[in-house]
């Protein structure tokens, strides 16, 4: 139950548990906030992974939310970069201090990965499950993040896509409106008004830097 993280939070202060906001990637050598990393991984956990190319709010929780600020980030900087695609080669997921950096997208493969596990066998220790994520599991976290969440390219773009469009939630609907313009800005375009062509270029630059990531990963 969602009712429950107040519980959780009372039963670590109890034990005695010392609270971190960041630790250090053993991968890329990345603070990881610990806040954002729970937060998603309990998205995932409660929720589940949407089905197909459908978005959920266990996407909103993490990958999505970021996404969806980064789309106000790009409209905000539309006059200098009017491709969609290039802001994203450019951005995404890099070392600059965008909404969606390296770090952002390390968090949202790690809270992925555990909370589908935890969630496909609640016996699982939370912590356990994150030790391993930070002992090993990295090596391939990456790899099955995309696969399980995207699949292929033309998967991630579709899920890029659905992600920015309105659909049967109203509370996806409504929280994405709020994180574009909390990016944007009030005035900005919401991406239920980009032609076809420009936000086929969008994210196809988003499932291109995804991918590239990967092919990094298992090239390194």
């Amino acid at each position: 139950m969602e009712s429950s993280n107040n519980e959780f939070t009372d039963y670590v202060e109890k034990a005695g548990v010392r609270s971190i906001a960041t630790f250090r990637d053993p991968e890329y050598g990345l603070d990881v906030k610990a806040s954002h990393l729970g937060a998603c991984m309990n998205g995932v956990f409660l929720k589940g992974p949407a089905a197909g190319t459908a978005t959920n709010r266990a996407d909103v929780a993490g990958r999505g939310g970021d996404w969806m600020t980064f789309y106000g980030e790009w409209r905000r900087d539309h006059d200098k970069q009017p491709s969609g695609g290039k802001y994203c080669r450019d951005h995404m997921a890099n070392a600059d201090e965008t909404t969606f950096k390296l770090r952002d997208l390390v968090e949202d493969a790690g809270c992925y990965n555990i909370g589908r596990r935890l969630r496909a066998n609640p016996s699982l220790s939370i912590a356990d499950e994150i030790e391993e994520n930070l002992a090993s599991g990295y090596k391939s976290r990456m790899k099955r993040f995309v696969d399980g969440r995207f699949g292929s390219p033309s998967n991630a773009q579709a899920i890029a896509k659905s992600m920015l469009l309105p659909g049967n939630d109203v509370l996806v609907n409504t929280g994405r409106i709020r994180l574009v313009q909390q990016a944007g800005g009030l005035s900005v375009k919401l991406p239920l008004w980009l032609s076809d062509e420009d936000m086929n270029d969008l994210t196809k630059g988003f499932a291109d830097r995804l991918f590239e990531i990967i092919l990094c990963v298992i090239s390194a």
